[in-house]
């Protein structure tokens, strides 16, 4: 795999970690979003700023996946990516959302990890 699809894989994975991240802050202090029904659900997702900027940075990694499975196999691109995805999504919850990272997570991350490296580099 060359450097461009690689820088592309990480884009898309630097946006789609913000994505989820804005998601997280537009609504995780909420008890349950569809409490008030999905209609009151989607127009709170529709009014929200944080959420509009999620959706728009899920968007914008969609562009960067889309290039990068131009140059390279699928079944090697997405789980790369994921796995950025779920390094950055680990940090941003302990830096920004005080969440608990116990032995039992960092052990289920690294199989995780490990199989997609075994995707990527062996497979």
């Amino acid at each position: 795999m060359d450097r461009l699809t690689l820088l592309l894989l990480a884009g898309s994975a630097v946006f789609n970690a913000a994505a989820n991240t804005f998601m997280k802050h537009a609504f995780g202090a909420q008890h349950d979003l569809l409490d008030g029904g999905a209609v009151q659900a989607v127009l709170k997702i529709i009014l929200n700023p944080w959420a509009a900027a999620g959706v728009g940075c899920f968007g914008i990694s969609f562009v960067f996946l889309s290039a990068a499975l131009t140059r390279t196999d699928l079944s090697v691109a997405y789980p790369l990516m994921a796995g950025m995805v779920f390094l950055l999504i680990l940090t941003v919850s302990v830096f920004f959302f005080s969440e608990e990272v116990n032995i039992w997570r960092i052990a289920g991350m690294g199989a995780i990890l490990g199989g997609i490296w075994l995707i990527s580099v062996k497979g």
